[in-house]
């Protein structure tokens, strides 16, 4: 944005004022992107603190480690903006900025950061989401977390967790009732899988995925038991997810993640069903003893982010040849 004058400069101040209130207001999570010197990039989750005075403070929770060294440091600051009326609407944005001040609390941090002068549209790479066509997802479960922590368990124990089941109805992409090819056999050297979910009892039908979350369509009261009501926002759920690469390159993609529940849409992808949305917390690693063990993902899963990319460079593709 070229700035020619004192209106300009004012002009541009108000816009980023308003989008700043705006993200406040509906709670909006910041990403505060470090790089380190080899390159490496760090996201730093966050909510605005407050941004009426000359600077914009971030509040990081207290798994949040920043070194006062980064005092003086540019960064990148990403965050998103979503209207679910008319109709729900995602809008991304990002700016420039530097970190003023790093303020430790009991709580966690506050990050002061230099106000932008205008902030751009733009998304992180975590944040690419695709729609893949229902064949390339071979497979995906959902099921409660019931483990008391996340330190390592058996493999088997998921098998006992609680299933979230999706929609008997039409595919939520489309229009057609969907057809989920059998998870491939594990190889000899390769730990055994959960039980896949019973035919009679269809599978939650994945709506688009990033390297980050998912999106998935399924039944209104999925979850609900006894003791608690409907699968909700906060709930936490065991994920696997096979996923097929555009062309068959390479072996399926074999994933099994800790999510939780960011949000929860009274009307779904396939009608009569709820979508949920799901952000990445761990990826589970296991061991030639049938062991889980659960690794923090910081920025995304980068095997998801690999193939989300495949799929969305498969579909640009296909644009530009038409």
């Amino acid at each position: 944005m070229a700035l020619f004058g004192k209106k300009d400069e004012e002009h541009a101040a108000n816009l980023v004022f308003q989008q700043l209130r705006l993200a406040a207001d509906r709670r909006a999570r910041f990403y505060v992107v470090v790089r380190t010197r080899d390159g490496k990039q760090h996201s730093l989750p966050g909510l605005i603190e407050s941004y009426e005075g000359p600077t914009l403070l971030i509040d990081m929770s207290s798994g949040v480690r920043l070194s006062s060294a980064w005092k003086g440091q540019t960064v990148e600051c990403y965050f998103r903006i979503v209207a679910m009326a008319p109709q729900r609407t995602e809008q991304h944005f990002m700016f420039a900025s530097r970190i003023l001040d790093i303020r430790a609390l009991f709580t966690g941090l506050i990050v002061e950061l230099q106000k932008p002068a205008a902030i751009e549209s733009g998304q992180r790479r975590r944040s690419v989401r695709v729609r893949p066509v229902p064949e390339l997802v071979g497979l995906l479960e959902m099921r409660r977390d019931q483990s008391p922590d996340d330190g390592p368990l058996p493999l088997a124990a998921l098998d006992g967790y609680q299933r979230i089941i999706g929609m008997a109805a039409q595919n939520p992409l489309e229009g057609e009732a969907p057809t989920v090819p059998p998870a491939p056999a594990p190889a000899a050297d390769q730990a055994p899988v959960p039980a896949s979910s019973p035919a009679s009892d269809p599978q939650p039908g994945l709506v688009d995925i990033s390297a980050g979350g998912l999106r998935a369509c399924i039944a209104p009261r999925a979850g609900e038991d006894g003791e608690k009501g409907p699968l909700a926002r906060g709930d936490r759920v065991v994920l696997r997810a096979i996923l097929h690469w555009p062309g068959g390159a390479h072996q399926p993609l074999d994933v099994l993640l800790k999510a939780e529940v960011s949000t929860r849409m009274s009307t779904g992808s396939v009608a009569g069903g709820a979508d949920v949305g799901v952000e990445f917390l761990a990826d589970g690693k296991v061991d030639a003893d049938g062991t889980v063990t659960w690794v923090p993902v910081r920025d995304g899963v980068y095997r998801i982010a690999q193939w989300v990319n495949a799929v969305y460079m498969e579909y640009m593709r296909k644009v530009r040849s038409q």
